[in-house]
């Protein structure tokens, strides 16, 4: 479409422009605002295929009959099969299962209306350089880069093929300014969107041989306004004619899908912290950045008695658990006010994201006990994870005992 190159920002005071808006969205503690997440388990999933119906997506390189909308609805259907196949617990809900297209705003009205624990789009990139390939994907965030700002204004494009779409939306996929309003919306939830997203490239790369273009941070507008942890996949790119045949053929189909399952399998087993009882790939640890101060605190009292009194933090080595509370793409001052009321929190780094941790447990159940109690009082995103010392290590291996 001619118009997407009127989109792309191409002065220094747009680029500027940009550059202050990130900085006024990265200082957001983040907040929930759905009771959504007070749940400990997995129980509903909405899968959409991006495009469909008088929206083909990207045309590819014209050798195939199939486009965008065509691979992203097998992707995405069996996707939900195989979840289905070994968690028949798990509701799926797919935005669309024919040839036809959901507006934006009814994917994110469906998605919303489910009260789903996760949403997952998919969609096939393309670019004016054939050479171009790989596969990413993006969470809600400011666009740090100018290609994370190209490919969610290519995506958002769709809007302009509604009828009165002025009318339905207060939101221009054209205008880079309007991106900041969509970036404090998703925060609460950006920090289980970046741990699925890692582990879906992961998959890619490792499983499938995809090359990795990494995960990014971009304003999509069906990750924006959906009300979970939220994640748009790019499998490729159809203007690459070595990647449009791989997404046109029924293995390379398959492959995608059974490496989006994969993640989604690890990401259930550490946000749970159960065992799904097959092979877990465990997560290459981060070193945890050492505090500016040194200490080695015991349980903590609080001068008050209110719930922050049950949130243990023991003075423990080896293999322990904490419960996961913020994630910051800016640092944050460690202090009371800024945690809800909590005195002690622990800061570390991972993927260049401050993460922000509170209570520490040799005792599993304990630490789901400080989780459930934290989702009751401000962060309904927390979550459990584990360290073997200062490593971060999955919750399933963690289980396995300190073996090593």
């Amino acid at each position: 479409m001619t118009r997407m190159n009127s989109f792309i920002p191409q002065t220094e005071v747009v680029k500027k422009r940009l550059m202050f808006l990130f900085l006024m969205a990265t200082v957001t503690i983040f907040v929930a605002f759905t009771p959504n997440y007070s749940k400990p388990s997995i129980k509903k999933i909405v899968i959409d295929a991006g495009h469909g119906g008088s929206d083909p997506g990207n045309l590819g390189t014209g050798r195939y009959k199939i486009t965008e909308k065509d691979v992203t609805l097998d992707v995405a259907k069996q996707l939900g099969t195989y979840i289905n196949d070994q968690f028949p617990e798990i509701e799926i809900v797919y935005t669309r299962k024919d040839d036809s297209y959901p507006t934006l705003n009814k994917r994110v009205e469906i998605a919303n209306n489910s009260n789903a624990d996760l949403f997952i789009s998919v969609h096939c990139d393309a670019f004016t350089k054939p050479t171009a390939k790989g596969s990413s994907s993006f969470v809600m965030g400011m666009h740090k880069t100018e290609e994370s700002l190209r490919v969610a204004m290519k995506e958002n494009a769709s809007i302009y093929r509604e009828e009165n779409y002025q009318q339905n939306y207060s939101f221009d996929p054209g205008d880079p300014d309007t991106y900041i309003a969509l970036t404090l919306r998703q925060n609460a939830y950006l920090d289980n969107s970046l741990l699925l997203s890692q582990k879906i490239q992961d998959q890619f790369r490792t499983r499938v041989g995809r090359v990795d273009r990494g995960v990014r941070q971009a304003g999509y507008f069906v990750i924006c306004y959906t009300t979970m942890p939220s994640v748009l996949v790019e499998l490729g790119f159809l203007t690459n004619e070595e990647e449009e045949d791989f997404l046109n053929s029924k293995d390379g189909r398959s492959y995608m899908a059974s490496a989006l399952f994969r993640a989604f399998k690890e990401y259930k087993t550490e946000i749970e912290g159960e065992s799904s009882g097959e092979e877990t790939i465990v997560q290459h640890p981060t070193p945890v950045e050492k505090p500016k101060e040194e200490q080695k605190p015991k349980d903590i009292v609080h001068v008050d008695s209110k719930w922050t009194e049950k949130i243990k933090y023991r003075d423990v080595s080896g293999v322990h658990y904490q419960v996961q509370i913020v994630t910051s793409s800016a640092r944050l001052t460690i202090k009371p006010e800024n945690f809800n009321g909590l005195v002690k929190v622990d800061e570390y780094i991972r993927d260049g994201i401050y993460k922000y941790a509170a209570g520490k447990t040799t005792d599993f159940e304990e630490a789901r006990d400080m989780q459930r109690i934290l989702r009751e009082n401000g962060f309904p995103g927390a979550f459990v994870i584990a360290f073997r010392d200062k490593e971060r290590i999955v919750i399933a291996e963690a289980l396995k005992g300190n073996s090593k």
